[in-house]
Parts: C-alpha cells; structure tokens; sequence
C-alpha cells in the first residue's frame, strides 16, 4: 500500500511538482516551434481558442459562441494548424505522464532490497508479484495449496492488430525518440549537454509538427503483424525473465519449500490469423505471418546463444565434464563445419563449441526461413529444428554445470536463454484462427452436397454432423482444391495450419475460435472440417451475443455430451477454450446488461465445465475502452475470479493499448506484474466459492432487464437513432481513415448487427457521447432507487461489499467524466432533421443526467470521481485543450457534408478531420 508519511508525501508533491513543470515546458517549446514555422498570428489563435475553451469551462456562457464563430471563420490551412497545435500538445502531455510513471516506477525498482519487489518501508510494492505471494501467506494458503496454484499458473495475452491505433509507426518511433531524450535529460549523472539544450527538444518537436499525421495507405495484414512483433523484439524479450525472476525470488523468499512455475506467462496473436470479417487475411498472408514469427524467434534465440557462447568459456581443464556434454560435443563436430574449424583455437572449451553448433543450426534454420516465402508447397526447407532440441541441448549444458565448479555459471545467463525459450520456442507468439460461424456453415453445405444444410434445424445439423465426423477422412490436396470458393476461404487455412504443425511444431499455433457461436453444430462444423483437412487444434466457441451468452451453458452442456466431440475433448485431456466477447456483447444490449450477462456466463460455464470434469481457460476479449471490457485487469480479474478455478486465462491486447503498455520496458514490466497478481490471488479465490446475497443477484436481473429494455427501445426498435448516430458522430470518417486491415462492417449492410464494435464505440467517443459506457444504467439503478431508503440501502451495500458491482459503477465513472452533453450536443447539431435530432438527442441527455445523478446516490458522492482525485484532476485539467478539437472537427464535418466544397478544399478539410481525430483520441487516451 502507499506510504503516507510525510516524507513520502512531500516526495510525491516534489514528483508532481516536476510533471507539472515538465508539461510547461513542452507546451512552452512547442509555442515556440509553431511561432518560428507558422507565425506569431498562429500562435495567438492558439492562445485564442485556448483560453474561451477554459473561460467556457469556467462558466461564461459567451465563451463558447465566440469559440464556434472564430472556428467558423478558419480556412482549411489555418484550422489544420489549430488542430495539430492541439493535438501535438496532447501527444506531449502524454509524453510527459508516460515518463512520470516510468520515473516512479523505476524509483521503486531502484528502492527493491536485494533485488526483491519492495518499496522502501520493506513491504512489496503494490499489486506485484511479490505483494500477491504475501497477501496468500497473510490468508493462511499452505505450501502445498501454492504449489497447487502455481502447478496450474497459465496466463497469455494474445496480441490484436484491430483499426483502433490512430498514431502512425513513425510518429510512434519519433514520440519514442524524445521520450529518450526527455527521460535522459532528467538523469543526474546525464554528461550529454546537447540534452539540456531547449534547442534540441525544439527541433524534435519541429520534426513532430512536420510530419504527416494520416496514412496514405491502410496498413497491410503484414504490416501489423511486423508491428505487433515490435513489441517482442523491442521489450518483451528483456521483460520477460525479469517476471519469471519476480516469481521465483518471491516464491523463494516466502515459501521456500515451494517450487516455481517453468512456464506460465505466454504470448498469443490474431495478427495474420483473424479472418471474420477480413478477407485481407488470406492463406498465403497468414504463411508469410508464421515466418515472420519463427524469423524473429531464430533471430533473438541466435543472438541470445551466440552471448552465451563467449560466456561459457569453461575449461574442461578447470572443471569436469559430463556424459552427456561429451556427446553432444562429439555430434557437434560431426554436424558443425563452424565447430570443425574451431575446434584446435578452443579445443578445451566444450560448453562454447556445442553452443557454436546450436547457433549455426539456428542460422541455418533461419535461412531456411528466409527462402521460403508461402507454405502453400508440401516439400519446403523449414523442418528439422524444433523447440524440444534446442531446450535438450541447454538442459544438458545446465546439468554439466550443476554437476561441476560451474554451478554458479548456471543461474546467470543460461537461465534467462531458457525462460526466453520456455516463453518463445521458435515461434515468438502462437497465432490462433478465427472464423465467422456463418461462413463454416457455408462451406460443410458445399462439402456435404446439401444445399439445404443452413435451412435445416439445430437438432437436423447436429444428426447430420454426427454421421459425416464418423465417416470423415482426411482428403487429398487436390480434393480439397476443388471444392467451391466459399468452401475454400474455410478449408484453405485448415490446411495451412497442417503443413505448418508439420513444418513448425503444434506450438506455432494457438486454437480455432469460431465467432458468433450459437449452437453445437457451430463447434461441429469446424470439427468436421478440420477432419478432412488433416488439421488438429482446440477449438474454441466464441459467446458475443445476449442470448448467445446466456444460452452457452446449455450449448456447453448438450457438446460435452456428444460422442464426436468427445474424443476431441479426449485429445486435449479434456480442456477446453471458452471466449466471452466484452464488444459485441456491450453493442447489443448495454453495458449494465452485457456485464451482468458476462458475470453470470462466467459463474454458469465453470460449473458446467466441472461438473462435466472439463478443465476450463476462460479466454476475455476485453478492449480498450469501458465500454469494450477495458480497465485495470487487475481489478477486472478480482472483481469476479469464479473463472480462474483452474488457473488458466487468455485475454486479448487490442491494437490500441499495444502502444501505451508494450513499448517501453518498465511500463510493460508494471502491466505484467499487475496481471500475474491479479490471477495468483484469483486463482486461490475462485478454489473457496462465495455466495452472493440472493437480494443482490435480483436486483441485478432486475436491473439488466430494465437496462436491455431501455437500450432496445433506442438501438434497436426506433430505426431513427441510427440515422441520428451515423450523422451525429464521425462514424463515415472513421470508416475511410486508413487505420488497418480490416473493413469497419462485416457484411455490406449498414446495421448496428453487421458493425464492428470498434468504430461503433470509436464514433461515440469522439462525439463526446460514450454513449455505450453508460447507456441504460441510469435507468437500471433508478428501478431500484424507486423502492426508497430501502432500495437507496441495498445499492450502497452492493457497491460497498461486491467487487463485481463496485468495478462496474467505478468503471461508469470514468466513462461519464471523458463523456461530455455541451460537446455532444454540437455534433447532434449536424443531424438534418430536425425532430429526429431534438428525440433522440433528450433520450440520450435524459438518461446520461438520470445515469450520474443514480450513481452519486449509490456512492454517496458530491461529484463523480470524487474518490479518484487524481484521476478527476487529470480530467478537467484536459478538457479545456480537447475542446477545440471537437470545435473544428464539427465545423469541418460540416463543410464535408454540404457538398459544396472544391476537390482542393475537400480533401484539406478531410485531412483536417483525420487530424481532430487523432487529437481528441490524444486527448481522452481512448479510441475504441
């Protein structure tokens, strides 16, 4: 816990004082910088639009119309400039903050005794690795109830490359560039001068203000994918032994006679293998993927064997050597021309000339890799080195050392190589497949010669499966290449994902998760399909929809019991993958009701999976935002650990938050710490059941009813909110800003059913709505407040004593603080009709007034946010800057949506819109 002594407390006052001044600082170099490349008169409207934004904010109700007319009046050129002023301050600011955590953070470090995770009063930092084995301790868990819990320890964090990253590689590398220079310009002991230089962040932050903000192009599958692999080859690779090395000093230090997990922290991607909804990712695509992944693998473990090379330089003159480290030597000769021409300049040197050996068979296996450009051909070079040889030959080099004087050489450098391997193989990160249900069932009529398959009844396809899963065989490649398009787009990558087993190892590969799953046959089908293509991966359903999750006990339940899945389950000792989507879930019915409905699928499938003796990894497609499943995951995990029972969890890392968690090394440290905390305790939580108070479990129902209700009666039933919200948010913009791969709908329809969560939520956001994070919740907490003192009585203690409630009012907070009615009501302005405007636009401001004065009643508060000062401060303290953003992004939507602009001046008021729109996701630190 933070220590409040005054000491402590002055320290921290000293910390912010140096953030704050920072911040001045950058906003002073950046005035200067636009002054010297656009003028004094650019600056000035600067300070213009600025200082109305704050007195508006300050209450002077002439503010904001003398705001709106000077925005009115800027040409495209002038408003450009405003907007970049706006939004290169906001990637500052936000550079600033970074660095302030990593200060902190790497004070903590620094303040560790011996290495360990405490803070400098002898307590374990907070929510660490170190702080969840004390808390354990402190509860009474034995030794052999950790080893329990660690034996089962598996969490992986699998990688998305979904469009919700506006920042550019570049400007990503640049911010990253003076982010060094910041961080080295605050180091005491720092002997470069030209860092202390105002002159040298001037010219960083000029390069920043030249630089284009939009891409010319969408980015390709594969240009993800490198991305997504920036974070492993830059931070990852270091990061990762520093976490198991955590896990084993606290283990240790605390409970000695236990032993700590070898391999428990994993990496996963989608990057490459995502198909629903992209038809970018093509089997060829997905090859190349793979490569790049086993590439980057081959590359780090090489570098990796060669550093240990030169550092084992042990004699066998000085030490003994072992059986098993003579052999390996004598195969080395054999395999190795390096070790042949080696062997008379080290000829007393066995551990350096087997690890020579081991680096030119990994060289060679990434030339191999290099040459082939697509695994579409069954006859390739890329077998012949996997995992399991490279992990035997650094077994056998540990034991000779542990044998001999060398001992203490085994718990250095060879030990993190190891835990870089246990952690990457040879594949970096194990891509999963995913497929619309929808397309599935395409392709078995085509296989079945049943054109009347989809007509058929859930109990009809299930017989139908059943018999053709009991007769099916693999089929010959060229069986397979002559089925129909729609049945290819399925089996295609089945048979990729074949050859690459056989070429890469199973471990290259994660499972098959089937979107929209709604019924048995959905799992079927898959498993059907991948019989004939010779393909054996865990598949996973994926429950997205209200009723689909409400409904996945009872699919669960009738699939357990079927004989042609039984044997999959047999496969993979009865495990199973569960995926609950936190997106789609939330755009159907609601926030309050999509995490009731999560909550309670959670509860429903752990005891199914037990009581039909499945083993269980829930796997949470959380995003960024609120209203997507984002926030602490910490927090998340503990407000409801039923689902760990078995010590297993997989959640995604959306496209937006790789950027802001992955790319420098402490941040990335403190978000994986936080995680493996949040998973110890839960895992020893979820093995004691808590009941939940009856009383509480109603007023849930009878709040998510009431919440569904409120948000179909909008969303779904009154066909004029659509065309309220597609011309009241950014949502056609967005849809045309090139930020990946993936198209913004599934099908080419214009329904809220076939839109992707990610721009639905990404348009909200910008308009200053956010209406998903809070719609209907009002009206589901006044149903209860209705009841008086009583009803008032019973939220307060929900709030107070249910960590699941508590998260999910705390969460709303935050979400109606970034959501802003005067802002709002601008956009709702661009919308023609006038009566479809005034509607809707009192629906949505009724509510979001009803939804903040039901919370304060719950929390007892004056204000929301009142117990996050902190985070209240760094909300008021941003919107001044985000207003002008949202100003000139309103007034240049509606210069493009007149239709009367010149070509020249329509595409300078769309680059302008793009530029708003990476502002304000600055601004508010979200996009979808």
């Amino acid at each position: 816990m933070p220590d409040s002594s005054p000491r402590n407390a002055s320290t921290a006052l000293k910390d912010l004082a140096h953030l704050r001044a920072e911040i001045r600082s950058l906003g002073s170099a950046l005035g200067r910088v636009i002054t010297k490349l656009e003028g004094q008169s650019t600056f000035e409207l600067v300070e213009k639009l600025r200082t109305l934004a704050k007195a508006s904010r300050a209450g002077d109700e002439t503010a904001a119309a003398k705001l709106e007319e000077t925005v009115a009046k800027l040409n495209p050129r002038d408003a450009f400039n405003q907007a970049m002023a706006f939004t290169l301050y906001f990637e500052l600011v936000n550079l600033a903050e970074e660095n302030f955590r990593i200060l902190l953070l790497r004070k903590r470090r620094a303040a560790r005794l011996g290495g360990s995770s405490k803070s400098s009063d002898g307590k374990p930092i907070r929510e660490s690795i170190e702080a969840a084995i004390v808390e354990l301790k402190s509860r009474g868990v034995t030794s052999a109830e950790l080893q329990s819990i660690l034996d089962h320890l598996s969490i992986e964090l699998v990688f998305t490359a979904h469009p919700t990253e506006s920042k550019r590689r570049t400007l990503l590398t640049k911010l990253q560039r003076l982010a060094k220079i910041l961080r080295e310009r605050q180091r005491p002991d720092s002997s470069d001068v030209q860092y202390s230089d105002p002159a040298y962040v001037e010219r960083e932050i000029a390069s920043l203000w030249l630089t284009d903000r939009s891409r010319v192009a969408r980015p390709e599958v594969a240009d993800e994918a490198r991305t997504g692999l920036w974070y492993f080859d830059t931070t990852l690779y270091d990061t990762l032994p520093q976490l198991y090395s955590d896990m084993e000093r606290a283990v240790k230090q605390h409970y000695p006679d236990v032993t700590p997990p070898k391999r428990w922290l994993t990496f996963g991607s989608w990057i490459g293998g995502d198909r629903d909804g992209n038809p970018n990712v093509t089997s060829k695509v997905t090859a190349d993927i793979l490569l790049l992944h086993r590439r980057l693998a081959l590359d780090k473990l090489a570098a990796d064997v060669r550093n240990l090379a030169r550092y084992l330089t042990v004699s066998d003159r000085r030490d003994s050597i072992q059986p098993s480290l003579k052999k390996l030597l004598r195969e080395s000769r054999v395999l190795s021309e390096q070790v042949s021409r080696l062997r008379d300049r080290y000829p007393h040197e066995p551990y350096r000339l087997v690890l020579v050996a081991l680096r030119e068979r990994l060289m060679q296996a990434m030339n191999a890799s290099r040459d082939e450009h697509t695994l579409d051909l069954e006859e390739t070079n890329l077998a012949g080195l996997r995992s399991e040889s490279v992990r035997e030959t650094l077994g056998v080099i540990e034991e000779n050392l542990l044998a001999g004087r060398g001992a203490m050489l085994a718990e250095g450098d060879i030990k993190v190589v190891q835990q870089r391997l246990d952690v990457f193989g040879l594949h970096t990160a194990r891509l999963d497949l995913r497929q619309h249900s929808a397309q599935h069932e395409a392709a078995v009529a085509d296989v079945l010669e049943r054109a009347d398959y989809p007509k058929l009844s859930e109990e009809e396809k299930v017989s139908a499966l059943t018999n053709a899963i009991a007769s099916a065989k693999e089929l010959k490649p060229e069986i397979l290449a002559a089925f129909s398009p729609a049945a290819r787009l399925v089996l295609d990558p089945m048979r990729l994902a074949k050859i690459a087993v056989q070429k890469f190892g199973r471990e290259a590969l994660g499972i098959y998760i089937i979107s929209m799953t709604n019924g048995v046959s959905d799992m079927l089908e898959v498993l059907f399909l991948m019989k004939i293509s010779g393909l054996s991966l865990q598949i996973a359903p994926l429950f997205e929809t209200l009723d689909d999750l409400n409904r996945a006990p009872e699919i669960l339940n009738s699939l357990f019991g079927q004989p042609a899945y039984v044997s999959c389950l047999s496969e993979y000792k009865r495990h199973q993958h569960v995926m609950l989507g936190y997106s789609d879930s939330n755009k159907d019915c609601g926030y309050l009701t999509a995490n009731w409905a999560l909550y309670k699928a959670q509860e429903t499938i752990t005891e199914i999976c037990e009581q039909n003796k499945v083993r269980l990894t829930l796997f949470h497609g959380r995003g960024g935002s609120i209203a997507r499943g984002g926030g602490p995951a910490a927090k998340a995990i503990l407000a409801q650990p039923v689902g760990l029972r078995d010590g297993e969890i997989r959640v995604t890392e959306q496209g937006e938050v790789l950027s802001t968690r992955y790319h420098d090394a402490d941040l990335a440290h403190r978000i994986l710490e936080q995680m493996a905390y949040g998973v110890l305790l839960g895992a020893h939580a979820a093995r004691s059941k808590t009941e939940v108070p009856k009383e509480w479990t109603a007023a849930m129902e009878a709040m998510a009813a009431k919440g569904v209700e409120a948000y179909k009666k909008l969303v779904h039933d009154d066909p004029e909110f659509l065309e309220f919200w597609k011309q009241a948010t950014p949502i056609d913009e967005i849809s045309n800003l090139k930020l990946g791969s993936r198209p913004t709908f599934r099908k080419a329809t214009q329904s809220v059913e076939d839109l992707r969560a990610i721009p639905w939520v990404f348009s909200w956001m910008q308009s200053r709505f956010v209406f998903p994070g809070w719609f209907g919740l009002g009206t589901a907490l006044d149903s209860v407040l209705q009841l008086g003192h009583a009803g008032k009585r019973l939220l307060r203690r929900m709030h107070a004593e249910w960590p699941f409630f508590q998260t999910l009012i705390d969460n709303a907070q935050l979400t109606l603080r970034k959501a802003d009615m005067p802002i709002a009501r601008l956009y709702a302005q661009l919308v023609d009709d006038k009566r479809i405007r005034g509607k809707i636009l009192a629906a949505l401001e009724t509510e979001f007034a009803l939804t903040e004065s039901t919370i304060l009643s719950v929390t007892g508060e004056k204000q929301l946010l009142a117990s996050e000062p902190v985070l209240l401060n760094s909300v008021k303290l941003r919107n001044p800057y985000i207003d002008p953003l949202n100003y000139i992004q309103v007034e240049m939507l509606r210069r493009l949506r007149s239709g009367k602009l010149s070509k020249e001046d329509e595409e300078a008021t769309r680059a302008v819109v793009e530029l708003t729109i990476n502002g304000v996701s600055g601004g508010i630190k979200n996009t979808g």
